[in-house]
């Protein structure tokens, strides 16, 4: 007969042995690599602050949490005044508006961790799908440089997140664990309300189930066919995650928003430069044309073998990153585990028989207390923003006034919103800002276009708007045009941003429809 006090000590030695493997864990070699990527990650997207839908979004969600509502129109600016308008991504601007009220340090940290996260994601995605903690670090650290290129504060950073949650779900379903499907339709409810990049997740997932409806091998390439209960699961998670994205604050508005924009904003499309077709002069083009070449010669040298998703997958956002830019980010997660199991084949296994757990612990303290000291404070970030933003003027308009109505550069609209926007709408209405929705349905889009290129009806739209006030970059078309002219003067001026009033007279805005 065993004593109660046996019993006791011999579960308390289980839960002792239990909570030490959970240390273990968590102060591992593999956990001390996805520290050295999420800390990479940060350094990166530290010089990307700069974006200038980051300012926009922010303060939308600041007003949806100082109001508890959530807006059906704009107040910010002056051109589209009270025009329909919604928060599209009203969680992901609200998760930012917590941010920032810890000023632009606050921004910095949202930055720094969600992209730590997003670097973090893939190198699990790649670990599940090889098994391979050496191969999943090497192939989310060669493929940084490239994803890094979209770690910018917005929204579409966390849509990217659960990207790359969904991949590792499919994988971990595909592995065998069902109860990974659980957490899909969930994932879906979450993202439908932090942006429209939901609408590429499911589409993933229903070409996920559609390679599965065939089995055969052709050279290199190998599907295998579900079974029916594993197809029949899965139709049901696409439409539980389908039946769930009319469940936000605009009902079927959000889930339709990615349809909208792709046909019901030419405009949109056409002008904004992450959305035109893929160029090799910058980096993430280069980029993209090694990655390319790359598994050309993968296949031509060593004839890996795909799985069928994974290369339809591999095709699609190839041909979408060649359309457009921005799918770039989304060709990176489809080149991850190809790029991991390639890598693989060099990596030897991880062993944690061998693993120095002090020496990791005392390593990631060092990188914590690093990133804590090094970590730039408000007015060092002010200086690296002041390269791109306009401070200097903004502070002169602060305590001079200037009038109005205004016009503003394009990518200096978000950051005047942040700046003088307020619960009532913003104390300096601004001409235009990043919402390019509203602005193109409104038909201001392509009048700032023409502004912008000095376009021969720019004359005709000073006049069309009452503009009184120019604030512009110093080098631009605009500004060599407006000195120039003897019926506008310079109020102020630096090497960034040229301030120009205007003391002649317009016919009335009434008399152009305005």
């Amino acid at each position: 007969m065993v004593s109660s006090s046996n019993v006791i000590n011999e579960e308390v030695t289980v839960e002792e042995f239990w909570l030490v493997g959970l240390v273990k864990k968590a102060i591992s070699f593999p956990v001390f690599l996805g520290v050295l990527l999420a800390v990479a990650a940060g350094v990166v997207a530290m010089s990307h602050l700069a974006d200038p839908d980051t300012w926009w979004h922010t303060k939308v969600g600041q007003w949806i949490l100082a109001t508890g509502r959530f807006p059906t129109h704009d107040i910010y600016s002056y051109t589209v005044h009270g025009h329909p308008w919604i928060a599209y991504e009203w969680l992901g601007e609200v998760l930012m508006g917590l941010a920032g009220r810890a000023g632009v340090g606050g921004l910095m940290w949202l930055l720094c961790g969600i992209s730590a996260a997003l670097l973090t994601l893939m190198y699990i995605y790649a670990y599940v799908y090889t098994r391979s903690v050496k191969a999943g670090v090497t192939a989310a650290a060669l493929l940084l440089p490239l994803e890094g290129v979209f770690f910018t504060l917005r929204p579409q950073l966390i849509g990217y997140c659960f990207l790359v949650v969904l991949l590792i779900l499919m994988e971990l379903y595909r592995q065998g664990n069902e109860k990974a499907l659980w957490f899909i339709p969930p994932l879906f409810l979450v993202w439908v309300n932090t942006h429209g990049t939901f609408f590429i997740g499911l589409g993933i997932f229903g070409v996920y189930w559609l390679c599965g409806q065939f089995e055969f091998e052709w050279g290199t390439v190998e599907a295998k066919k579900w079974t029916p209960r594993q197809s029949r699961h899965l139709l049901l998670t696409i439409l539980a995650s389908t039946i769930l994205l009319p469940l936000t604050p605009y009902g079927t508005q959000l889930a339709a928003y990615p349809f909208e924009m792709a046909f019901m904003q030419p405009l949109n499309i056409q002008s904004i430069q992450e959305w035109q077709p893929l160029s090799f002069g910058p980096p993430w083009g280069k980029a993209f044309l090694i990655l390319v070449v790359a598994l050309l010669f993968l296949q031509l040298r060593w004839k890996p073998r795909y799985r069928f998703f994974d290369l339809v997958l591999l095709t699609v956002t190839i041909f979408a990153a060649a359309q457009h830019q921005r799918f770039i980010a989304v060709l990176v997660f489809a080149f991850l585990p190809i790029v991991a199991a390639f890598v693989g084949r060099w990596m030897t296994p991880y062993a944690p028989s061998k693993d120095k757990y002090l020496l990791n612990v005392a390593l990631i303290a060092l990188i914590v207390f690093g990133v804590f000291h090094f970590f730039p404070n408000d007015r060092q970030i002010d200086k690296r923003l002041g390269k791109t933003y306009p401070m200097k003027a903004i502070a002169y308009i602060q305590e001079h006034g200037i009038p109005e109505p205004l016009y503003n550069d394009y990518g200096w609209g978000g950051y005047l919103i942040w700046k003088f926007g307020n619960l009532h709408g913003s104390s300096l209405p601004v001409f235009i800002d990043g919402r390019a929705d509203i602005y193109d349905y409104a038909g201001v889009l392509r009048d700032d276009l023409d502004i912008a290129d000095l376009k021969p009806d720019t004359p005709f739209l000073f006049d069309k708007y009452q503009l009184r006030t120019v604030f512009t970059n110093s080098d631009s078309a605009l500004a060599t045009y407006l000195r120039a002219s003897p019926e506008w003067s310079i109020a102020y001026q630096d090497k960034l941003s040229t301030i120009f009033l205007y003391h002649g007279k317009y016919p009335k805005a009434a008399s152009y429809g305005f």
